[in-house]
């Protein structure tokens, strides 16, 4: 079995191969359209409906797909060669969705394979349809279109820029009825998303690894430095009026104060949080304590908990299904065996001021395909209502800094944890800048939030600040929520 290095070797070979066969094959096909007049009529025999599972009936006014009806296929045309990573993963992602809410299964097509009769297309170079509406787009727009003939259709999905594709999918999504997809037969639909319709950007004008802490009407927020906001309006762009330092500094602490992480835990507030100590010359994840969420926040363990002889940091709080308290960290690259960091973690005392197992290792950073570095930061755990077991994390794609997803495979913190296919944030799903360090929390609504600083490394444009992006569960799934977004215009 290989190991993630190796994967991602043979991951690249294996892409840099397609790239040259697709290229040919467009030559080829483009050749044969020369040849016959026109490129409609060269089909080819692969991905024939034996083995399809859904159809797709034309009324006069709906394109209608059911799991039911295995007449004919649809098939889901996407650049699969060309595409950056997270891009090709997304989606995907939605197609495994659209089967989940509806049953309703997409087979999977390159761009550059011929045409067939029923086809969805989106990030699709290789085809015209694609290529003629994309040309009539705006930055930040959208737009989706069906044709149909009595026995054909293809519904054409095309934007410019991140944010843009992300709504055009959930729009998309929104024509599930029960077990079907149905599509006006006349679709053509067009409109906008920006990074700025989406997300909130609060008035906090640098912070790194931002925490927020809902407590009554109040939201705290904390980030690297141990600085502290509060913020009371009831919004999250704020005003977020500055509270200082709030962590008292522990007796042996020299740098590195990073990543603080409040959680309310009994009838206090605790503080997780990372520095280097002057006696081991190393940094380590230490718990806080504080009456307020305010603070002062003071140290109740005898210096760090994690492992006098590691680089461990940013540790967050799991309580699991038993109540039993568990610190998870990162066991940083720069003291592990061969330079690839870890994620780990080991159960608390009740009063969280010492480990009581010995940490045990959950995955390294060079498990997921997409990874480029061999980096873990920023963990922090989410329980789906299906009783999923989730943590988000972050390293660094072929696109910068961005935020991955594992799953236990029992839902429990001691499973074997597998890493998703798709990315939670990227710069190349949102055509934006990288971010990361991720944590989740819900506003006084309950809706959902992805806290994390972005981008990763200042620029011209923006400092490293708090970004606030809306998900929500989807199956057992994190997602964007694109939900509030003003309907298209139908055009």
């Amino acid at each position: 079995m290989t190991d993630g290095g190796e994967e991602r070797i043979i991951a690249m070979r294996n892409r840099t191969f397609r790239r040259i066969l697709a290229g040919l094959t467009a030559l080829m096909i483009g050749m044969l359209s020369s040849c016959m007049g026109t490129g409609s009529d060269v089909h080819s025999d692969t991905g024939s409906d034996t083995d399809a599972d859904t159809a797709a009936q034309t009324l006069s006014d709906t394109v209608v797909l059911s799991a039911d009806d295995t007449e004919r296929t649809f098939y889901l045309i996407y650049d699969a060669v060309d595409l950056p990573w997270a891009v090709a993963r997304r989606i995907i992602c939605f197609r495994d969705m659209l089967q989940e809410q509806t049953g309703v299964r997409l087979e999977l097509r390159d761009s550059y394979e011929a045409s067939m009769p029923y086809e969805i297309i989106i990030d699709a170079a290789y085809r015209v349809e694609y290529r003629e509406l994309l040309e009539t787009l705006d930055e930040n727009e959208y737009a989706m279109r069906a044709i149909c003939t009595e026995d054909s259709c293809k519904v054409v999905i095309a934007y410019r820029g991140g944010f843009a594709r992300e709504a055009a999918l959930s729009r998309l999504l929104s024509y599930a009825e029960g077990d079907r997809l149905v599509i006006p037969g006349d679709l053509s639909v067009r409109g906008t998303c920006t990074l700025e319709d989406i997300t909130i950007t609060p008035d906090v004008e640098v912070l790194r690894d931002p925490c927020v802490l809902r407590v009554g009407d109040a939201y705290y927020m904390y980030g690297t430095w141990w600085q502290g906001y509060r913020c009371t309006s009831g919004d999250l762009r704020g005003p977020w009026e500055p509270l200082g330092t709030v962590a008292e500094l522990p007796q042996t602490a020299e740098a590195d104060y990073w990543a603080p992480e409040v959680h309310a835990y009994g009838d206090a507030y605790y503080m997780f949080t990372t520095y280097r100590s002057f006696e081991t010359g190393r940094r380590g994840c230490t718990v806080m304590r504080a009456e307020s969420p305010e603070g002062p926040f003071v140290e109740i363990s005898d210096g760090h908990l994690t492992p006098s002889d590691w680089d461990a940091i940013d540790g967050t709080l799991y309580v699991d299904e038993d109540g039993q308290p568990w610190m998870v960290f990162v066991h940083e690259w720069v003291s592990t065996d061969d330079r690839v960091g870890r994620m780990a973690a080991a159960r608390l005392s009740a009063d969280l001021t010492h480990f009581v197992s010995e940490p045990i290792e959950l995955f390294r950073a060079d498990d997921p395909q997409w990874a480029e570095q061999d980096v873990t930061d920023g963990c922090y755990l989410y329980r789906c209502a299906d009783g999923t077991l989730l943590m988000i994390w972050s390293n660094f794609d072929e696109a910068g800094y961005c935020i991955g997803v594992a799953k236990s495979d029992n839902g429990r913190i001691d499973g074997n944890w597998k890493q998703e296919p798709y990315l939670l944030y990227s710069a190349e799903l949102s055509d934006r800048w990288d971010g990361g360090h991720g944590m989740i929390f819900a506003d006084h609504n309950g809706q959902l939030y992805l806290s994390m600083h972005s981008p990763n490394s200042a620029d011209e444009t923006r400092a490293e600040r708090p970004m606030l992006l809306p998900i929500r569960e989807e199956n057992g799934r994190l997602v964007w929520d694109l939900s509030k977004i003003t309907e298209p215009s139908e055009k």
